[in-house]
This record gives structure tokens, sequence and C-alpha cells, in this order.
């Protein structure tokens, strides 16, 4: 495989808005309006999964647009050093640890939305780990989705 086919890959499936000339700022956006479609996902999965619910828990937009700020900003701080410092288990589990660490994030940003005041509130870790889960899945789909060639290059 030549460098050439590898950059024509990149330059192909990279999405609009994730390129290098798009100001970081509207990146920032694309990925906080993709992670509050994830939460109203979650919100509405964990939910209707547990016999009791209210389980996961966004009260009101303002709510939602500042507990989704959070998790963005708090899973770009602390996931990469969640992931080094649990690099054994990520390796054990092939990769699957990394929907305890979503989880881990999840709680994290409960706590910093209960000191803010912010009504978001998950009760529980299993009730994070499915959240947490179903914000993954909806940030991927639509994260592929939103791409410009959104099942890779065509063969030439």
């Amino acid at each position: 495989m030549s460098r050439i086919t590898v950059v024509r890959y990149w330059e192909e499936t990279e999405p609009p808005w994730d390129q290098g000339n798009v100001p970081w700022l509207v990146r920032m956006a694309v990925r906080w309006a993709i992670t509050i479609v994830g939460f109203l996902a979650a919100e509405w999965f964990v939910n209707w999964v547990y016999s009791p619910p209210d389980r996961f828990i966004v009260d009101g937009v303002e709510a939602l647009l500042v507990a989704a700020a959070i998790f963005v900003v708090l899973r770009a701080v602390l996931r990469p050093i969640l992931i080094f410092l649990t690099c054994p288990l990520q390796l054990i589990t092939l990769g699957l640890f990394i929907f305890v660490v979503n989880a881990l994030i999840v709680l994290a940003t409960k706590e910093v939305c209960d000191w803010l005041d912010v009504r978001f509130t998950v009760d529980g870790f299993f009730p994070a780990l499915l959240g947490a889960f179903v914000i993954s899945a909806v940030s991927f789909a639509l994260s592929r989705f939103l791409r410009r060639n959104p099942f890779g290059p065509r063969l030439r």
C-alpha cells in the first residue's frame, strides 16, 4: 500500500467539518451536537430498558446543552489519561474496556453537573455504562453518516 493510496483515502473519507482548514470551534460544535443527540438517545434507551425508569435523566434543554458540553470537555481531557492508565486492561479485553472508561466519564459528568447545579442525573454505574454505550454508538453512526463518502473510497 503506497502513501498516495493512504493520503487519497484520508482525503476522500475525512468529513468536511473535520478538515484541517475548518476552525476548531466549528469542529467542537459538531462534536457537541453529535453528543447532544447521543444524550437524548441514551436517556430514552436507558429509561426504556430499566423497569423503574428515571435512571438517566436530563431535565430540560439547558441541562442537555450544559451536560453535553461538560461531557465533551471531560472526554477530551480525561479519556486519553484513563486509556493510558488502563492500557493493560484495554489489551486484555481487546478494547472493550473503553466502554467502562466512557461510563466513568459519564459519571464524572454527573458529578460536575452536581457541582454546577445542572439537572443531569445518572443512577448508578450500569445505567452509566449503558448510556455510554448508546452515546458511543450514536456518535459512531452520526460521524459515519456525516462523512463525504461514508462507505470508503470507490475502487477505480
